[in-house]
């Protein structure tokens, strides 16, 4: 009796293995269905090809993408913001802010040829300087400006 339930299951086992059951997968591409054939004054553009735009009527701006739900949610948030319009900085303030970069890379500069003369001082002279008001001022004046800590 024995030995029959154990060739049975054997049998049952082997064919188990060799039948595969086949599962719909969920990254198999779909068949492509033939394009349908269409007249011939219909102009086909190719895949990944740019289509002219459209012409618009005078006065009529183009339709903007719905923002989605994360877009809305993020924007909820204040994490990002969507402006139609992003302000335009006039040309004289952009020049503004760039003379004050460079202003402010000179300083930078004076301020380390300054502090190189300082360390070259004498130990009597230093001692001085570091107890002048002059001293405290200079720190001040790089603390306000960060460059130093």
């Amino acid at each position: 009796m024995r030995g029959e339930f154990e060739k049975e299951l054997e049998q049952y086992l082997a064919h188990r293995r060799r039948a595969k059951i086949k599962f719909p997968s969920l990254f198999t591409t779909k068949k492509k269905m033939p394009a349908p054939e269409l007249p011939p004054e219909i102009q086909q553009y190719e895949e990944g090809s740019p289509a002219e735009p459209l012409e618009m009527m005078p006065g009529e701006e183009p339709e903007l993408p719905k923002p989605g739900f994360m877009t809305k949610l993020l924007q909820t948030l204040g994490l990002v913001t969507t402006d139609e319009k992003t302000p335009e900085i006039p040309q004289e303030q952009v020049q503004q802010m760039l003379v004050k970069d460079e202003v402010n890379q000179d300083m930078k500069e004076i301020a380390k040829i300054a502090l190189l003369v300082i360390k070259q001082l004498p130990a009597d002279q230093m001692g001085a300087f570091k107890s002048s008001p002059e001293f405290a001022r200079l720190k001040e004046l790089l603390k306000k400006h960060q460059l130093i800590k």
